[in-house]
């Protein structure tokens, strides 16, 4: 379709961002470099209009309601808000339990993170007396400023329902309980009633899903139940790529779970560009002579990189001969990083050896993790019969390159589902059909066995194995 772009005398904006100012996003793999030679469109992509210009353009369909699905209506009013608490994000969902449609979404950063990036930095800060409940207050004013936001603009909703899943420690720092038993092993939650879990507030029933450990929080199970881990009798494992990064196995009517400290590099954390899986984070990056190849989320300008871009890299980096078998990096890998891209305002967007290493150490955990839950329950990682990645990483990522790093530990590719965000899904899935709700949960609990990975030698054994990747017959 033909576009006319505004431009003045006065004007020093790209072209590309003058669209974007007219909601037009263009995906752009240089952006704004010029590598195509301005082949790509009809226009450089360099060109700064001082002048009105007639452009012909094909953009892309953008994404929407991210959190949950790709599409939302609002053809049906919403009657239950679903809320995925994560250490990194905060994803709230305004959901028609009855016709099953997403009315809108939103996901934005949690407000603790300036205090820690992971759960345990957030349990030292918070167990600091001079810091009591100061976390507590701060989630739920963002929690109420947020809900109430959309209540003004929104009359004529009436929110009769609320379904909270989120990772035992961010529950805990909902609810103001104590982490004092959290700080050191064995790491023992508060033991609460399911009564203390549900409550109401105003007309609006809430209700929270229980943990089952200190590392398998109610997002898990909010997963599990909506991936039917209480009935199967295949053999499944659910892989939730996030700061913590929790994972269960069912196997013979049994479920092994473990917490792996993957730290908070899958969600865009720790990284020197990392950014939130967000429109405009960059989401795939193919290394191709001297410029990578890059995708951003909702094909936006590019503002930093989010996890799945940085485990596409690392599979580039190994595949490229960027990266030894052995986990070390070539001279080919620039000293200062790989530039990938720029932001709209000309900062360049790199990928350092620190940000390598990072990503090294946490696809590691997760392999090695998957490894160990397999040996506990007596099988190999061959018997599994579907492996479902969740977490927003599993949007946006490639499941072929995240394999290749060895993310997978050798798990057929057509056995691999990317399911996006579980525990929202799971939760979606409970306002259907509540009323079973209190036994599938403790069906769930009387199956489980937790598998602690920081004492488990075998754990050592493949974390040390998955840091270098002479075994990887993909590559």
């Amino acid at each position: 379709m033909k576009i006319t772009v505004h431009g003045t005398p006065e004007n020093t904006k790209s072209i590309l961002d003058l669209l974007e100012d007219q909601g037009i996003s263009l995906p752009c793999n240089c952006h704004g470099a010029n590598a195509c030679g301005g082949k790509q469109y009809d226009f450089p992509c360099t060109l700064i209009p001082h002048k009105d210009v007639t452009v012909t353009v094909h953009p892309r369909e953008s994404f929407g309601g991210l959190a949950l699905f790709k599409e939302q209506t609002k053809d049906h009013l919403p009657d239950t808000l679903l809320i995925d608490l994560g250490t990194t994000t905060v994803a709230m969902v305004y959901y028609s339990s009855l016709h099953k449609t997403v009315f809108y979404s939103e996901v934005f950063p949690n407000p603790q993170l300036p205090f820690g990036a992971d759960v345990i930095s957030r349990i030292k800060y918070d167990t600091e007396a001079i810091h009591k409940h100061e976390l507590t207050h701060m989630i739920c004013e963002t929690l109420s400023q947020h809900y109430n936001s959309f209540l003004a603009s929104h009359k004529n909703v009436s929110i009769k329902n609320c379904l909270i899943g989120g990772n035992t420690t961010m529950v805990h720092l909902l609810l103001g309980l104590s982490l004092e038993g959290m700080t050191a092993a064995p790491f023992t939650p508060v033991d609460v009633s399911s009564g203390k879990l549900s409550f109401h507030q105003n007309s609006t029933e809430i209700q929270i899903l229980p943990w089952l450990s200190a590392f398998i929080g109610g997002d898990i199970v909010s997963g599990m139940l909506y991936l039917n881990f209480d009935s199967r009798k295949d053999t499944c494992l659910l892989v939730d790529l996030g700061t913590n990064g929790e994972l269960a196995l069912v196997y013979d009517q049994k479920i092994y779970t473990a917490g792996t400290a993957a730290g908070p590099a899958f969600e865009g954390g720790g990284l020197s560009c990392g950014t939130p899986a967000v429109p405009g984070a960059i989401s795939d990056v193919s290394l191709r002579r001297i410029l990578p190849q890059t995708q951003t989320i909702g094909n936006k300008l590019p503002i930093g990189i989010c996890g799945s871009g940085a485990v596409s890299i690392l599979s580039q980096l190994l595949t490229c001969r960027y990266m030894d078998p052995s986990g070390i990096l070539t001279d080919k890998f620039p000293e200062d990083g790989l530039i990938l891209s720029r932001t709209s305002s000309g900062q360049m967007i790199r990928f350092t050896k620190q940000d390598v290493r990072q990503m090294q150490l946490a696809v590691a955990a997760i392999g090695a993790g998957i490894d160990t839950l397999c040996h506990t329950a007596g099988i190999s990682v061959n018997d599994v019969d579907q492996l479902y990645l969740a977490g927003g990483l599993g949007y946006h990522i490639s499941i072929s390159k995240a394999a290749a790093s060895g993310m997978f530990s050798g798990v057929e590719l057509d056995h691999i589902h990317a399911v996006g965000n579980s525990c929202l899904l799971g939760l979606a899935s409970i306002s259907h059909r509540p009323d079973d709700l209190s036994q599938r949960i403790k069906d769930i609990c009387q199956k489980s066995q937790e598998v602690i990975l920081a004492d488990d030698n075998y754990f050592q054994k493949q974390f040390i194995l998955h840091m270098t990747y002479e075994y990887n017959s993909t590559l």
